[in-house]
């Protein structure tokens, strides 16, 4: 009996293109080319594809995808391949193209198949090309938001973390205008999200709307189907809305009547949210919360850097005058270096001290979850790489501690005077953790 007569169902690609469009094809044949050309087996409207981008290969059970020397790479499950086995549910990228690999009759063991994934060295995206994408950013981002290096640098470190950023914060200090300077300076698709009291969840995710010419259902995706959101004032809008978002953001997929959309990468949100004390807000519930990898506050700008506000101003708005400056297909490869980044034992053990300290904190309500350890050591991956160092330092750790812990953890009632807030207990967790090894304390 052949390999292949065992299957009952040939593997299939589940294709995502263009607004709404998808399509299933069926992989028939050994070597079939994935590209914008007509004379690929499977053609794709997209001008980030190549002409010849990957090819499929091997028999059911065990199939491969290679790319062909593209210009912007291929991705399995984000991360950037030359040669890959795939197996059902595998997620490939290319472009701005989304393609789930099924094959449910492989079980994904006992392959024989030698894989070879991409090595970064060896491709261009290196070290020193984050370090480049990191200064182009800060500078283009700078044009428009001035006087807060430190925020800009908060969120770029999310974003390569591949984490979402919540910014609370009053009204008019620039977060909307943040994320927008954000969204013009990487070429990728932007979308805005102004959260109202009777929005609606399919308003956020999309909905399957009838065709009466093709008596079909056809699947109209919503807005939050691009690479930077903008959630303004997420807290505005009732907690059935805002747990729509709760997929999307932890899984990067989107359920409608029972069926998965991926959404494409870089998918990143940022949300902005009013006090909770200001009229017209609820209140953003413990498991929405703990999807932000990082909350951070802007605070109002210095006279001069206001003055450079004002200034700036005058005749035109500085948005007008950006472009952008990197690829959505440059964000996916820092993704990808940034979790290379060596974390030492050493400096796992102590995020897992600082963790096991706030679940016996006599002053907090409640700990942090596995979750939390996960963020703060991405996000210190990622403020090391930002520094330009492959390796993750204590210092790294307690840089970035207070915006990924702190919106994770609550004040018991009875201690709110003692303590003041949650920084003032992280801090004196941190200073009651000495480490051996450490040259320097601070």
């Amino acid at each position: 009996m052949s390999n292949t007569s065992r299957y009952l169902n040939l593997p299939t690609l589940t294709i995502q293109e263009g607004y709404g469009a998808g399509r299933e094809i069926v992989i028939d044949s050994d070597g079939m080319i994935v590209g914008r050309d007509s004379d690929c087996d499977i053609v794709l409207d997209d001008r980030n594809v190549s002409r010849h981008h990957l090819r499929i290969t091997g028999a059911p059970g065990n199939m491969a995808v290679e790319d062909l020397n593209s210009a912007n790479g291929t991705f399995v499950n984000s991360s950037p391949i030359r040669k890959k086995q795939i197996k059902h549910l595998d997620v490939i990228q290319i472009g701005s193209v989304m393609m789930v690999f099924n094959d449910p009759d492989n079980s994904g063991f006992g392959s024989q198949s030698v894989v070879e994934e991409v090595k970064n060295e060896n491709s261009g995206y290196t070290f020193e090309f984050l370090r480049q994408t990191v200064t182009n950013l800060e500078k283009n981002i700078a044009i428009v938001f001035k006087g807060k290096p430190e925020v800009i640098r908060d969120v770029i470190v999310c974003l390569f973390a591949d984490g979402h950023l919540l910014i609370e914060d009053v009204p008019g200090v620039g977060k909307s205008i943040l994320a927008q300077a954000l969204a013009k300076s990487v070429q990728a698709q932007y979308r805005r999200i102004q959260f109202t009291p009777d929005m609606l969840p399919s308003d956020i995710t999309g909905m399957n709307v009838y065709d009466e010419k093709n008596q079909t259902f056809k699947f109209l995706p919503g807005p939050i189907f691009g690479n930077v959101i903008l959630a303004d004032e997420i807290n505005r809008t009732t907690p059935r809305t805002q747990s729509s978002l709760l997929e999307c953001m932890s899984e990067s997929v989107v359920t409608i009547d029972g069926k998965g959309h991926v959404l494409p990468k870089p998918f990143f949100v940022i949300a902005t949210q009013n006090s909770e004390d200001y009229h017209g807000t609820y209140p953003l519930p413990e498991p929405q919360l703990d999807r932000f990898m990082m909350q951070i506050r802007i605070g109002y700008p210095k006279p001069e850097d206001e003055r450079d506000i004002l200034t700036s101003q005058t005749n035109s708005h500085p948005l007008s005058s950006i472009s952008y400056v990197i690829k959505g297909s440059d964000v996916v490869h820092c993704q990808a270096l940034v979790r290379t980044v060596r974390v030492s034992e050493q400096v796992k053990n102590y995020i897992i001290r600082i963790v096991n300290e706030t679940r016996n904190h006599i002053a907090l309500t409640n700990g942090c979850s596995p979750r939390a350890s996960l963020a703060l050591m991405h996000s210190a991956q990622s403020l090391a790489a930002y520094r330009g160092r492959s390796f993750v330092t204590p210092k790294d750790i307690r840089d970035i501690l207070p915006a990924v812990f702190c919106h994770r953890l609550r004040l018991k009632l009875r201690y709110q005077a003692e303590w003041k807030s949650v920084g003032n207990v992280l801090n004196s967790i941190v200073e009651s953790i000495k480490l051996e090894n450490e040259e320097t304390p601070g």
